[in-house]
């Protein structure tokens, strides 16, 4: 299903909430280190954009989750994504460098809102476009509507939440250039995996937007 309508704007603009049910698993983070197509100095092939996603950003706590990091995710799970629907047509930047990248820069998570950063951390990883996310909100439940793990008192399958607003930021313009919002609710048991498979349907229906928008950027 695909994102609401993309704005070239420096205005914050929320395209319709999606949401569906999730029937798989999120795709693989290891399938971003799969895809580079390698210019001098790493960027990418001729004519094809070289993007890189920057660490996701949480406005509030988003909570714990043991052996996962909400924002961490999300900027992963979103590369992964990228890179399946984005192959010939775009290059993505490995995660693991631009976390390098942001160590040495020694990157905050507010620093997603801050346009001289966001610049400074596009020409470390060598890129003009970065992908700059926020989860405004995440939250498992009981069927009842109590906090997860459930304690008998739910009357349905605990449920995962989340939304997110994903924005394209160019460094050569110095502004956020496009953005969206997607929601998406998912069921099931594990309290780690609902919030990743929710996480990975808020982001799916941002991934043909962001193409497009990458692509035609000059």
């Amino acid at each position: 299903m695909e994102a609401g309508p993309w704005r070239r704007t420096l205005y914050r603009v929320s395209g319709r909430n999606v949401s569906r049910r999730m029937t798989a698993r999120a795709v693989p983070f290891s399938a971003v280190l799969l895809f580079m197509l390698a210019l001098p100095g790493g960027a990418g092939a001729a004519n094809i954009p070289a993007v890189a996603v920057a660490e996701f950003y949480a406005p509030t706590p988003v909570g714990s989750f043991e052996g996962m990091v909400p924002e961490r995710f999300a900027a992963d799970d979103l590369s992964a994504q990228l890179v399946s629907a984005g192959a010939g047509r775009l290059a993505l930047v490995p995660r693991a460098r631009v976390e390098q990248a942001e160590a040495s820069l020694r990157w905050h998570n507010e620093d997603a809102l801050r346009f001289a950063r966001l610049t400074a951390l596009a020409r470390a990883v060598g890129v003009n476009e970065l992908v700059v996310g926020w989860i405004t909100s995440l939250s498992v439940e009981t069927g009842g509507h109590q906090t997860f793990p459930p304690d008998g008192g739910g009357n349905g399958a605990p449920t995962g939440d989340a939304t997110v607003v994903v924005q394209v930021f160019s460094a050569a313009q110095g502004r956020i250039v496009a953005e969206t919002r997607q929601w998406a609710s998912t069921t099931g048991f594990v309290r780690e995996l609902l919030a990743e498979r929710a996480l990975h349907e808020a982001l799916s229906p941002t991934v043909p937007g962001l193409i497009r928008t990458l692509v035609e950027q000059p």
